[in-house]
């Protein structure tokens, strides 16, 4: 295979790779923001302790997803920018144009911020409804549950730390 099939190949394949993950992350997006409230109010108003309990513990699983997702489009981009474009002369390439107009990449920088702020968001009600229900039903034992999510919550502060810069790259 010639090396200008091959890398045409290359671009078409992450270019679809791109675009899967784009779709993934709005059903992530659909999911957390309307299936998960409407679970955790039926799980609170049925008095479904166990659905209640496992409700922080979904929503993180949802945040890794994206965190995911979103790292995987950069890693593609990335990938593109400095194997499949530098062999494209004499044309204004995807990434190197998008390189030259920071700007454009901040709304990305804002919908993850805003994204994880939501969730986060969620994962403090989802915690203090199953922490509240937990201890309800087996008082005792309410403490486990909340350990259990502080350190979830820590897990995923830590990983969203190491990925942060990763998954708001514009360079």
């Amino acid at each position: 295979m010639p090396i200008e099939e091959f890398m045409k190949q290359q671009y078409l394949t992450l270019r679809d790779e791109i675009r899967a993950s784009k779709a993934r992350i709005f059903i992530i997006l659909v999911l957390g923001t309307m299936v998960i409230p409407a679970v955790g109010y039926a799980a609170l108003a049925s008095n479904a302790v166990f659905a209640s309990a496992s409700m922080p513990f979904i929503i993180l699983v949802l945040m890794l997803a994206f965190v995911m997702e979103q790292n995987s489009i950069i890693r593609a981009g990335t990938y593109l920018k400095h194997h499949v474009e530098p062999h494209m002369e004499g044309i204004t390439t995807w990434e190197a144009w998008l390189e030259g107009n920071k700007s454009l990449r901040d709304t990305d920088r804002y919908f993850f911020g805003t994204f994880l702020l939501v969730f986060f968001v969620f994962y403090a009600i989802g915690t203090g409804s199953a922490l509240e229900s937990l201890n309800g039903q087996y008082p005792e034992q309410g403490w486990y549950g909340g350990a259990a999510y502080a350190i979830g919550g820590l897990w995923f502060a830590i990983v969203l730390f190491r990925h942060w810069h990763a998954c708001t790259a514009t360079d």
